[in-house]
């Protein structure tokens, strides 16, 4: 059954923006201070983060014009290469891209809501190691749990519904985010001396280069959601103008945006106040305006986090229900509500495996684990508008400089887990085991359904 096209340009921008534009602005520049010690190179790793994203969208959006449906690098894999590594992408959205993402929203939307409410119970049970990954339940797992719900219901009733009040989300948002610019560069309380005291790295050093790639981790994530519009392509009208507008706009937005708010970040406190910091975003609102707008500004960063986890609950759950479509998941995945259009049992899936994400206690040993998943299977990705040619299916769209952005992509992200498996190999290799985990699953779903085939047969 397939989903219904009633997506606009302005509805896909704001999907993307809010899937963008998340929880990651305000504090991953804390574990980036904190890894590379020096500003200009966080700032650098902000531009290079931007401009891979700005690759990536032109990139995957060659593949979306010519298989504009549901499921994004699922459906482009499949074709290009193989119905078993489609699955691996799939699966991966599943347990990480998409599921532990959203459980990184989650969490941060916790802490903001502890800080604005002191007076809740806080508690926290004894950590427990699995595999190197530390698991713990404490209030914020279950803080983290009411958005989770809360948007897969929304989302149950149409991706209409959903978008509506995604939109809101993204206008308040990016007026919000401009008004903070604006006001922080004008009348905040500034110090360019902070910036100017970290020393300008040495651009012909090695553990330059090793330090921004190690950097780019954190960025990656805050940059995660460039592609969702290519998850929910089969919902847009137009899909042969508006992917290829809505993607590139958006990254330019994003990017733009970005760079602004850490180079007023790194110069509204010294960096010895902000290297590691969760909450990076409020403190340097405190420091520009001091702490009695406090309450206002932890409001507005828990409202950007819920924005951005309603865009990703949107196009997670749409990979799932491709796969089953397909007949390589469980069939009830593959099922459309007959009122809502929305695919009910894929939405709700997902929610349950974001929870139990939920219980890994460091939000940073969840990034290091969602980007080394994401970056393994998005080389292929890039590399399918070769295959598509290759195979004969070229588009009219033409990828600006092409090839160059397909290779600076695809070099880049096989640099970055090249460092990250040096630098964190514990969640590293999660990342790797479980997105490799999917081959024997695929073949034991091939095999069962072979199975119940012969039975039927005879």
């Amino acid at each position: 059954m397939e989903l219904k096209r009633s997506l606009n340009t302005f509805d896909s921008i704001s999907v993307l923006f809010s899937s963008m534009v998340g929880s990651g602005i305000f504090f991953t520049s804390g574990y980036l201070i904190k890894e590379t010690g020096n500003l200009w190179i966080v700032l650098f790793c902000w531009i290079i983060g931007g401009l891979l994203a700005l690759s990536g969208s032109i990139t995957y959006a060659y593949a979306a014009r010519l298989l504009p449906f549901a499921g994004g690098d699922y459906v482009y894999l499949k074709v290009a290469y193989s119905p078993a590594i489609a699955f691996m992408s799939g699966w991966s959205s599943l347990l990480t891209n998409f599921s532990a993402c959203v459980s990184v929203l989650a969490l941060a939307f916790g802490k903001y809501v502890q800080i604005l409410f002191p007076g809740l119970p806080y508690f926290e049970s004894p950590t427990y190691t699995f595999l190197g990954l530390d698991l713990q339940v404490s209030s914020l797992t279950f803080i983290g749990m009411i958005p989770i719900l809360f948007f897969s219901g929304l989302n149950y009733f149409g991706i209409k519904s959903a978008v509506r009040v995604q939109n809101v989300f993204a206008v308040l948002k990016i007026t919000g985010l401009l008004l903070f610019l604006a006001l922080g560069f004008s009348i905040g309380s500034t110090h360019w001396g902070y910036l100017f005291e970290s020393p300008f790295p040495n651009l012909f050093e090695l553990s330059f280069y090793s330090k921004v790639l190690i950097g780019i981790v954190p960025v990656s994530f805050s940059y995660l959601g460039w592609n969702m519009i290519t998850y929910i392509a089969e919902e847009v009208k137009q899909p042969e103008k508006t992917i290829v507008r809505s993607a590139i706009t958006a990254c330019f937005l994003v990017a733009g945006l970005y760079f602004a708010i850490n180079l007023l970040f790194v110069i509204s406190a010294p960096i010895g106040e902000l290297a590691g910091q969760d909450g990076i975003g409020a403190i340097a609102f405190q420091k520009l305006f001091g702490s009695d707008y406090s309450i206002l500004t932890t409001s507005f960063i828990a409202w950007v986090i819920l924005g951005s986890m309603s865009a990703i609950l949107i196009g997670g759950s749409r990979v799932y229900f491709a796969m089953a479509r397909d007949g390589v998941f469980l069939p009830s995945f593959s099922k459309v509500h007959p009122k809502w259009h929305s695919p009910y049992v894929s939405i709700f899936f997902q929610a349950f495996v974001a929870i139990l994400f939920l219980f890994v206690k460091e939000i940073e040993s969840l990034l290091y684990m969602i980007t080394c998943s994401i970056l393994i299977l998005s080389c292929l990705t890039a590399a399918t508008p070769f295959r598509f040619e290759k195979m004969g299916m070229k588009s009219d769209y033409k990828i600006p400089f092409y090839p160059l952005p397909i290779f600076l992509y695809i070099f880049a992200n096989i640099a970055v887990m090249v460092i990250l498996f040096v630098e964190k190999p514990i969640t590293a290799s999660w990342g790797l085991m479980i997105t490799l985990i999917a081959l024997p699953v695929y073949y034991l779903f091939r095999l069962d359904k072979k199975m119940v085939s012969t039975k039927k047969k005879s």
